[in-house]
């Protein structure tokens, strides 16, 4: 049975090095830390980027979930691609996020007067007009279902991988992503740059 590091695409050598990093940076090592955000920094934040309709709060999840990569290193064991584990850290800070984020929100509905929140412009988000676009129709999406998306049509997991990242069912998750999918391609099969991407989606 093919390994998972050979799944993943990391030889047992480079995954020793990988695991050094780690314990190292959970000890507190510098040089360790610097190299480990070498790898994930551009990671956490991109998925970060996707997952929050609002430049200012992905930030502050991109901040928070290299804070606890950092802390967390640890833990990491090699089981899954360190990506892969990244990932899992960034998807469940933002969904700590969101709840507190939702919680304040109510109790300003309830006792406060709302304050209006300035939305980023797509220009801010990416640089590429196609992914602007792409950022653009997901954020227009409820958080479940473009989580669910961003990782299925855009990192690539699987169904019972992105159950796994987001700690929930696999059915829930093929609810969430057959919602999300149908939403997303509603929107962009009417642009030219995403229905030719939008269309090679399968319906598993």
């Amino acid at each position: 049975m093919e390994s998972e590091h050979a799944k993943n695409g990391t030889g047992k050598r480079e995954m020793d090095d990988v695991l050094q990093i780690c314990r190292l940076s959970a000890e507190g090592d510098e040089k360790a830390r610097r190299q480990l955000m070498e790898m994930l920094y551009e990671r956490i934040h991109r998925t970060a980027s996707y997952v929050s309709a609002n430049l200012e709060d992905a930030k502050d999840i991109a901040q928070v979930a290299c804070v606890e990569v950092l802390l967390s290193a640890g833990s990491y064991r090699g089981e899954a691609s360190l990506q892969y584990w990244a990932d899992r850290v960034t998807i469940q800070t933002a969904a700590k996020m969101f709840t507190k984020r939702k919680r304040r929100q109510n109790l300003r509905e309830k006792f406060l007067q709302p304050s209006a929140q300035p939305m980023a412009t797509d220009e801010q988000i990416e640089r590429s007009v196609v992914r602007n676009r792409l950022t653009e129709y997901l954020h227009e999406m409820k958080h479940k279902q473009r989580e669910a998306v961003v990782l299925r049509y855009i990192h690539g997991y699987t169904n019972q991988q992105v159950a796994d990242l987001c700690g929930i069912p696999l059915e829930t998750a093929r609810a969430r992503l057959k919602k999300g999918r149908a939403e997303l391609k509603k929107r962009v099969l009417k642009d030219p740059l995403l229905a030719a991407w939008v269309k090679e989606w399968g319906e598993q």
